[in-house]
């Protein structure tokens, strides 16, 4: 029961956090946006354990699709950037009650809606491992390395060549084209500072469950 309600309130706080973002807000409205793609891993990853095997195939695709738009909001704290709290080169900050509102607004979207999405990692590797879809602790290792290395990757795509998940299905081939054979020295470089980046968080995480348990 408990869990139910856990999921309405969070739908519902998601539907509420992005029509007070689109209507509402004086900046950021693109977060509206954002919360909803990475919300949606962790909406796949609430109907995982309910499904058959060829399904839970189905949605663990899926949630490898969108599961990058979780950490991927982190990178939206550089449009902290925009707020009128800032006072010029020096760094001091003013005290304008609407800015700080915005930053809690930012904040709020990229950390909860953020380690809400990447706990969601977890979430699925468990289930992977009860359906012995993963025996070995080196696949385990290889699987956990690569779903990072393709976050990081997909993460690229989005900030620099502003690109979403939604555009692998409206154009798959010049998407692709982009994601994996438009290389350069600095794309790579992101890709695994972000990859260092979402392996610090998700062990965070993990330390954080393992630690109320």
């Amino acid at each position: 029961m408990m869990q139910k309600k856990y999921r309405w309130g969070l739908r519902l706080l998601t539907i509420g956090y992005c029509i007070y973002m689109i209507f509402f807000a004086k900046i950021y409205q693109f977060m509206a946006l954002n919360v909803f793609l990475a919300y949606i891993p962790i909406e796949i990853s609430f109907h995982l354990k309910k499904v058959n095997s060829k399904f839970f195939v189905i949605l663990s695709v899926l949630w490898l699709l969108f599961y990058p738009n979780a950490p991927y909001l982190f990178t939206d704290f550089f449009h902290l950037e925009l707020l009128p709290i800032y006072q010029g080169m020096d760094y001091i900050f003013g005290l304008s009650l609407s800015g700080w509102l915005s930053f809690s607004l930012l904040a709020i979207g990229i950390c909860a809606w953020g380690l809400i999405g990447m706990n969601t990692f977890f979430t699925v590797f468990s289930e992977f491992r009860k359906r012995q879809l993963i025996k070995k602790k080196w696949h385990q290792a290889v699987l956990f390395l690569a779903v990072n290395l393709l976050s990081s990757l997909a993460i690229f795509v989005g900030r620099f060549d502003r690109l979403h998940s939604v555009h692998l299905f409206t154009q798959p081939i010049n998407t692709l084209k982009i994601i994996f054979f438009d290389w350069s020295i600095e794309k790579l470089g992101f890709i695994l500072i972000l990859t260092g980046f979402q392996l610090v968080l998700l062990m965070a995480i993990n330390g954080i469950k393992t630690d109320s348990c």
